[in-house]
């Protein structure tokens, strides 16, 4: 038997986030590896509080690793020890970093890739305390990697902007959604919402507009409610944004489970995705999974993923996304088409597919 190869994956980005779409990527890419006949992969943990991973291998279990190494700092300088030790061993095939800071560069002797996902911090720099940080890491370990996947083409068209001399070395591959069920939730929810799913502070989000865009909308409709999943509880700014609109009565945030996301998009009237720019837009993809019709921007790489299934507004007109999202609100048969399109849109994005195209970026490789 013919050894496996072995691909290591890199902690940093799972002590960046306890949920999110990068690690979630990553975490799905490596258990569809683990199922792989010729395919092996590691993820060097002493401990992580990263959800998507809570049950790989770990040094600590989770009681000592909660004790010990609660602080996020901790975590993050212990774990990268582990990846350090590990890649100066050199007992793999293929290194795939799952963020830009550069620490391996110095003993790394096989085979980088990268993912990236988007370009958002060389776009918007002004919006990141960290964007001089982050771009200066990025960058070097993009000029040093054998591989880069971008996860669009509006990706890679903003990867060559900025590295033009670097297109032999980009491959576009898409996300893809595994194909996996869960069980929903039965939670009471009101009859009649708006979902809004992920990150409300960051400014490319665009929740301030979307805020205003459906304000009226649901002030004029008195069963009509916005609901808010993931992102933590509201700060005082946007439970002031709220009251401001005369919508803070009928918004409500959860810190939703992945049954009640399911349950969530399920049952919702429509689902809203306001972003100025994203990299892929993986929630139009659960959107799509669970029959829930979908109105997002018209901007960046969602009219990719979206195609025929979507409501596209501009989302620098607060008037764009209230017509779009009046006009589907009213429409139900709309929305009906939209979900059935949906679900022939998804068919583009398996998970599958992008096992398969990624395991075969490895092999090449290793090839050359």
């Amino acid at each position: 038997m013919s050894k496996k190869l072995k691909i290591l994956y890199d902690p940093q980005m799972f002590d960046k986030q306890n949920y999110g779409g990068i690690t979630r990527y990553f975490a799905n890419l490596i258990t569809g590896i683990e199922k792989t006949s010729n395919f092996c992969a590691e993820l060097p943990l002493v401990y992580s509080t990263n959800y998507y991973i809570r049950n790989f291998p770990q040094l600590l279990n989770s009681g000592i690793g909660s004790l010990f190494l609660k602080k996020t700092y901790n975590r993050t300088r212990w774990n990268l020890l582990l990846s350090k030790r590990t890649i100066k061993r050199s007992d793999f095939d293929i290194f795939h970093a799952t963020y830009y800071n550069p620490y391996f560069l110095e003993n790394l002797k096989k085979p980088l890739v990268i993912t990236v996902h988007d370009m958002i911090h060389e776009n918007y720099p002004e919006i990141f305390n960290d964007a001089e940080e982050v771009i200066s890491q990025k960058k070097k370990t993009i000029e040093a990697a054998d591989l880069i996947i971008a996860i669009s083409i509006f990706t890679k068209q903003e990867l060559l902007r900025h590295y033009p001399q670097l297109e032999s070395k980009i491959r576009v591959i898409y996300h893809g959604l595994p194909d996996t069920k869960t069980v929903s939730a039965n939670q009471s929810l009101p009859q009649r919402y708006l979902l809004y799913v992920g990150d409300r502070y960051t400014p490319y989000k665009n929740f301030v507009a979307m805020v205003e865009a459906i304000s009226p909308l649901i002030t004029s409709e008195e069963k009509l409610h916005l609901i808010c999943a993931g992102g933590g509880e509201f700060n005082p700014a946007e439970l002031d944004l709220l009251a401001r609109n005369n919508i803070l009565q009928y918004t409500t945030q959860i810190n939703a489970s992945d049954a009640q996301m399911a349950q969530l998009y399920r049952d919702a009237l429509l689902f809203i995705y306001p972003s100025i720019e994203e990299g892929f837009g993986f929630p139009i993809l659960e959107a799509f999974k669970a029959g829930c019709p979908v109105a997002c921007s018209n901007t960046s790489c969602l009219p990719e993923v979206g195609g025929n299934a979507v409501g596209y507004f501009n989302p620098a007109i607060v008037s764009s996304i209230r017509e779009t999202v009046s006009a589907l609100i009213s429409n139900p048969e709309k929305r009906e088409g939209l979900v059935n399109n949906g679900y022939e849109q998804l068919q583009k994005f398996t998970f599958q597919n992008c096992l398969d195209q990624t395991l075969d970026c490895y092999t090449s490789l290793i090839k050359s």
